[in-house]
């Protein structure tokens, strides 16, 4: 690797205004360092761009159900990519044969209305998309993104349709596509203008803990989307061009140039161990560097490799129409490569040796498919005895220390769906089966954030006709069963068979009702003549509500009368409130929140007033 030919370098996928930012050009010896990202003139990196864009990005809020953020499927500890991997049974739909892929894990399919309804692939589970997702690292460097490069240099407003960057806006043409996806974080019918709408007036990541230094700073004073929309771009109204910028210029700043690579290139022949540097001479000796060009690691062209036949995925040709685009796809940078889970376009390798035995095709590896295959590949000549070498070259050499550590510019916030588990538990050994023969299905992946007004909980695989409870419980469920204190709702599901009754209860959760901590089990309890007892019963759910990262109200209002003092008259108030007597004030008499409205809460109230802590 300390010698580049002319043709490694003329192989330097990146465009004219990149090429012109080298620090230096090495030829025949020269450094060839990584330069930093072109930017559109249309969007010029500023600081306050990158912080709203980095919000922007770790926000679950840009999905339709507060489940999925731009990160959820890009997390720097996976090289930007997504450390979860999720079976897409192919075009014919059948689990199970050669046609499947893995990719990321998304939304489960939605009404325009948000209620739950069945795919024909998966049902009411979680849709997976049929690609696996590209690193978010490194993107700055393409001038055409996903897979098939069908995200363009050129972007319009994705609401106006109005051209706002001609050149160089491959980020922004991207960032605006997953929030409407409803496999990826939409429901059916969203689009960009119900994204914005979502976001005006909102504060930022209340889904979200753990702040980094740099958001903990703009956060300071708990702002609203607005208000940071209008430090980086002039205006407090939101638009969706402005959405996309933010985020790409974030995602410019995502530059992984501190590899242990860089600083053997730039000269400390230290930085690489002799294993190292011999598996870098066989990368180069097998021709590895044709595509995976340094210093980006990538020509950012598209290549057809023979991983899959064209049927299969059309991939570019499917943007293009040309023939000499069939099943082609975008050479991946090989920077931080080592960290990501799988590997390919359909998530087919789960080890870089894997990935060079293939190239290679060593005996047991998959036999390559020849339809518009790139015509390098057949002239690679790999050593099987150098393999281990060059699998160890792709390692820590090409692997930014930062990125793996999740440090700055590559640190983040912890979201939701990465600490799910403490928040949302299905108790898998409860349930009751019905008529189908299983048990009723549940879905309640929504986050319990106090003042979320889209919470939502679904039920399926129930009879059709029968009536359905959403109970809760403050204890486990027994035999099973939880012991109802109460229901949410109680409707009469749609449906005709044992197996197709569905339905989707939407609660808001307000301050007041539901407190920082609290847990209930949740169950649906169905009528159902074929089930014991006549009631089947969905696996029960433990949940435990949390405040937004913006706090919740205090915990209780002792001031039970609102006569502006806390004192015995309010605690007369609650014993006349709770006898049944009138409200006016309107206060929730079940002051200790146990579920119940007794003399308890009278105590609890004595006890605040006195000068006691809040239940």
């Amino acid at each position: 690797m300390k010698t580049l030919t002319l043709a490694c370098v003329a192989g330097l996928a990146l465009p004219a205004a990149a090429l012109g930012q080298l620090e230096a050009v090495r030829v025949m010896g020269l450094v060839v360092a990584l330069p930093p990202p072109p930017e559109p003139a249309a969007n010029p990196t500023t600081e306050a761009k990158r912080v709203l864009g980095k919000m922007l990005f770790w926000d679950e809020v840009l999905s339709s159900d507060n489940t999925m953020a731009c990160a959820t499927c890009h997390m720097p500890e996976a090289g930007g990519g997504d450390p979860r991997k999720s079976r897409h049974f192919g075009p014919d739909g059948i689990p199970g044969n050669g046609d499947d892929r893995f990719g990321s894990p998304g939304v489960h399919l939605s009404t325009p209305a948000g209620d739950y309804t069945p795919d024909p692939m998966f049902g009411y589970g979680k849709q997976v998309t049929g690609r696996a997702a590209p690193p978010a690292i490194m993107a700055a460097y393409f001038q055409q993104l996903f897979w098939d490069g069908r995200a363009s240099e050129v972007f319009h407003d994705p609401v106006s349709g109005a051209l706002l960057i001609d050149d160089f806006g491959a980020l922004e043409s991207q960032s605006v596509g997953p929030p409407v996806s409803l496999v990826e974080m939409a429901h059916t019918g969203r689009d960009f203008s119900a994204v914005v709408a979502k976001l005006d007036g909102a504060y930022p990541l209340q889904y979200a803990t753990q702040m980094t230094p740099d958001l903990a700073a703009a956060l300071a004073g708990n702002p609203t989307y607005n208000d940071l929309f209008e430090a980086a771009f002039g205006s407090a109204t939101i638009k969706a061009g402005d959405v996309a910028k933010a985020i790409a210029a974030y995602e410019r700043t995502l530059v992984p140039d501190q590899t242990p690579w860089d600083a053997y290139d730039a000269g400390d022949t230290n930085a690489l161990t002799p294993d190292e540097i011999r598996g870098a001479n066989s990368f180069d000796a097998a021709a590895c560097n044709f595509c995976h060009t340094p210093p980006t690691f990538t020509d950012g062209f598209f290549s057809n490799i023979g991983v899959r036949p064209v049927a299969e995925d059309p991939g570019r040709f499917a943007v293009t129409g040309s023939v000499f685009d069939r099943g082609t796809f975008k050479t991946p940078s090989l920077r931080n490569v080592a960290l990501r889970p799988s590997f390919m376009h359909n998530g087919q390798f789960e080890t870089l040796q894997q990935v060079v035995d293939f190239y290679a095709q060593t005996p047991g590896s998959p036999a390559r498919f020849t339809d518009n295959l790139h015509p390098v590949i057949p002239l690679m000549n790999i050593d099987p005895a150098e393999i281990p070498f060059i699998v160890q070259f792709m390692g820590r050499p090409l692997t930014d220390p930062r990125v793996a550590a999740a440090q700055f510019p590559f640190d983040h916030p912890t979201l939701f769906s990465h600490r799910a588990g403490s928040h949302i538990t299905t108790l898998t050994d409860s349930g009751v089966p019905g008529s189908a023969g299983s048990k009723p299905g549940i879905i309640a992946d929504s986050p319990p954030m106090i003042g979320n007004s889209e919470y939502r909980v679904g039920v399926f695989n129930a009879p059709g006709g029968a009536t359905a409870r959403l109970a809760f419980s403050t204890n486990p469920p027994s035999a099973g069963k939880i012991a109802p204190a109460g229901h949410f709702a109680e409707v009469t599901l749609p449906g005709s068979t044992s197996s197709d009754g569905h339905t989707t209860v939407h609660m808001p959760l307000p301050e007041g009702v539901f407190y920082d901590g609290q847990v209930l089990y949740l169950q649906w309890l169905i009528t159902d003549s074929g089930a014991p007892g006549g009631e089947s019963a969905s696996e029960a759910v433990r949940v435990v509500f949390f405040c937004p990262r913006t706090g919740c109200a205090p915990a209780c209002d002792p001031d039970v009368n609102q006569d502006g003092n806390v004192d015995q008259d309010d605690v007369t108030y609650l014993i006349n409130v709770i006898g049944g007597g009138d409200n006016p004030s309107g206060i929730d008499p079940d002051f200790n929140r146990d579920g119940n409205t007794d003399q308890d809460d009278v105590t609890a109230l004595i006890n605040v007033v006195a000068g006691g802590d809040c239940p």
